[in-house]
């Protein structure tokens, strides 16, 4: 059976194979018809491929993403942090997205304000990117939420477009000592 590409505006709009014992002219009205073109064998268009001069070429590959697009998958991506000292925590990801940074900028507001975590308990929890809690004093809150502030805060001048702003993305993960 033969395929069939519909081309509009110079590009495959669509890709139609008639029913057996079936025309292209059969399936569709004269002035639909007229815009189909067989496609060779051996060749496989996709929707938005060119056609021109009874040939189908690919679309050319998108471009890379910019340091700006890059900044924002690594905040979707999060933070790798790895603590030692008063407490060791292997490499372990947690979350940056605005969700995340909102609710551990809650609890830093109220250790700064308060000198406590809220409720006034002496250690808090925090859920890491599987959904693991890890319970923190304040010194090893503060270094975990305010590693995952400064990488965010550096991402986020890449984003705005900072005139002094970096050339690379700044490393996803960190060693802090508590």
């Amino acid at each position: 059976m033969t395929e069939y590409a519909r081309i509009a505006g110079g590009l495959v709009a669509e890709l139609f194979t008639p029913p057996a014992g079936k025309t292209i002219a059969d399936c569709f009205h004269a002035d639909v018809a007229a815009a189909f073109v067989a496609v060779p064998a051996g060749v496989s268009p996709a929707q938005g491929w060119a056609y021109a001069a009874g040939a189908f070429t690919a679309p050319a590959a998108p471009p890379p993403p910019t340091l700006a697009q890059q900044a924002m998958m690594a905040i979707d991506a999060g933070l790798t942090v790895t603590l030692s000292g008063s407490i060791t925590l292997a490499a372990t990801l947690f979350p940056t997205d605005a969700a995340t940074q909102g609710k551990l900028a809650a609890v830093v507001t109220t250790i700064n304000a308060t000198g406590a975590f809220p409720g006034g308990g002496t250690s808090y929890p925090m859920k890491d990117a599987a959904g693991a809690w890890h319970t923190f004093n304040l010194v090893q809150y503060k270094a975990v939420a305010g590693a995952i502030g400064a990488y965010v805060a550096a991402l986020d001048l890449i984003i705005d477009g900072n005139p002094t702003g970096a050339a690379a993305l700044p490393a996803a993960s960190v060693t802090t000592a508590v």
